[in-house]
């Protein structure tokens, strides 16, 4: 029942969170709304500048996820006219993890973060904080970071990253939260709604969590688990916009727990190969 309590409280948690405006999710800072006078954006920047900061900010955005190097130049021409404030801070961030700098990145998204919590209230910036700290080995801070963001799903427009981010989110709390099995049943339990040809994977993690949680037997869980040729090749170790980012190491531990299924060691009860026979041992 804990997978199942722990789904619904985030998702009622998500379900609040939903009620948030439109422009709370904009990637667009909130000095770009129309607000003038106490931002300090606006004291320091008047007329042309201040809408040509704006014009920056919204050109690197639009090309943050086709042309990362423009979006980046966009950035820095942004600096150049307000300094590093959060918002230009964390589109530069976003530009270097897709160039491959997610140490860098991570380093951009603290500073963001320690100047103003609220640059990240676009959730797919804060996605991208949350790989940059799993790429760059900062476990624990993967960690909170995908909570928090599970906590924020429901402002994610995009299906398919609402599935990656549930999937990342067991992957991390089954790697490096101790007991996390149950934790990260619950996210594949709401990633199974939209598996958007992302079943094998969901499958392969859901049976990893069962054998971790000491539950290998039990009754319904994982009747028919996927083949590991349908999870095709491991996934970079990098950023990518094509697949889910897993821990090092989880994807290993992921075919062998398909490998280890298929051989028939501990099949679980309700499988094909179970049927007619006595209970487990």
């Amino acid at each position: 029942m804990l997978p199942l309590a722990l789904g619904v409280l985030l998702q009622a948690r998500a379900a609040t969170l939903d009620l948030t405006t439109a422009a709370q999710a904009s990637p667009r800072p909130r000095e770009c709304w129309g607000a003038t006078g106490g931002d300090g954006v606006w004291v320091r920047l008047r007329g042309a500048d201040a809408q040509r900061y704006c014009e920056l900010l919204a050109r690197g955005y639009a090309r943050l996820g086709q042309t990362p190097e423009a979006a980046l130049q966009a950035a820095q021409a942004a600096q150049a006219l307000a300094g590093p404030v959060p918002a230009v801070v964390v589109l530069a961030a976003r530009a270097d993890l897709r160039l491959g700098e997610s140490s860098l990145a991570y380093q951009l998204f603290q500073g963001a973060e320690a100047k103003d919590a609220q640059a990240f209230a676009d959730p797919k910036a804060l996605h991208d904080y949350a790989r940059a700290a799993s790429l760059a080995g900062k476990s624990p801070e993967a960690v909170r970071l995908y909570r928090l963001l599970v906590s924020r799903i429901a402002l994610l427009d995009d299906p398919r990253e609402r599935a990656f981010v549930q999937i990342e989110a067991a992957a991390h709390v089954l790697s490096h939260v101790e007991g996390g099995a149950d934790e990260a049943l619950g996210y594949l339990a709401h990633a199974r709604r939209e598996t958007l040809g992302l079943s094998a994977w969901i499958s392969g993690l859901r049976l990893l969590a069962i054998q971790r949680s000491g539950r290998g037997n039990g009754p319904g869980l994982l009747a028919t688990p996927p083949s590991l040729a349908s999870l095709g090749a491991a996934p970079p170790a990098q950023f990518s916009a094509e697949f889910p980012l897993l821990p090092p190491g989880l994807f290993a531990a992921l075919g062998a727990a398909l490998s280890t299924r298929a051989e028939g060691v501990a099949p679980l009860r309700g499988s094909p190969r179970s049927a007619g026979k006595g209970k487990p041992r």
